[in-house]
């Protein structure tokens, strides 16, 4: 659905970037020099839509299918399989959770009895709750065109956040019969992520000086600690 007809999910989005801001203006009502309207300044971009995002999607699929084998296989090594998927599980967290932690994750895996299944499952859903996150923010991209290295650049300086907003998401959108209505559910939430962690876009002629700052900074918050 989102690569063959996206306008339902992508109107979803902007409707909830159109009712966080409309909260935003009512609970700092008459006060100066508000953030822009995020709403208003992504609909200034027309959403581009291209056969391309297809045959990444089915890239990034291919991707993860054959990690996914091949981390299988290395598993059924004699001595060091028994190390693939906690040394894999750890390095997948390192970006989101720090490295003590994702260190502590894998070692807890590695000594832990029988679980290796677990351990599956586990680096399946790091995996494919990142995917969702990017698909929950197509509406975004779809307006605001960076290069794959920018992009990745994009979601590397967000990744914690991101990663604890679709690991949460994600067994939910699982879920058979009820799943898709979680997703919509996903969707809206995703435009207030989108709010906290970057800086509403300029107009277009501006585009190229666009700022990738973690999140927007306020202009009241600079005052108050000049005060």
């Amino acid at each position: 659905m989102r690569y063959i007809y996206p306008q339902i999910l992508d109107s979803l989005f902007i409707e909830s970037l159109r009712y966080v801001d409309y909260i935003y203006l009512q609970k700092h009502k008459g006060e100066k020099e508000l953030r822009p309207q995020y709403a208003l300044s992504l609909e200034r971009y027309k959403y581009s839509y291209d056969w391309t995002e297809v045959y990444k999607y089915f890239k990034r699929m291919w991707n993860q299918i054959k990690i996914a084998v091949l981390l299988y296989f290395l598993s059924l090594l004699p001595f060091i399989g028994a190390l693939v998927y906690p040394v894999a599980s750890a390095y997948a967290l390192i970006r989101s959770i720090g490295y003590k932690p994702a260190i502590t994750v894998g070692v807890l895996m590695y000594i832990t009895p029988g679980t290796k299944p677990f351990a599956m499952v586990f680096l399946e859903t790091l995996l494919s709750s990142r995917a969702l996150m990017r698909e929950l923010l197509e509406p975004y991209f779809g307006r605001i065109n960076f290069e794959d290295k920018e992009k990745r650049k994009w979601f590397r300086e967000r990744e914690g956040i991101l990663f604890g907003f679709s690991i949460g998401f994600y067994p939910l959108v699982r879920l058979p019969l009820i799943g898709m209505l979680f997703y919509g559910v996903a969707q809206a939430a995703a435009a207030f992520v989108l709010i906290k962690t970057t800086d509403p876009p300029p107009p277009p002629h501006l585009i190229s000086t666009y700022k990738l700052d973690y999140h927007y900074k306020d202009p009241r918050e600079k005052k108050h600690k000049g005060q």
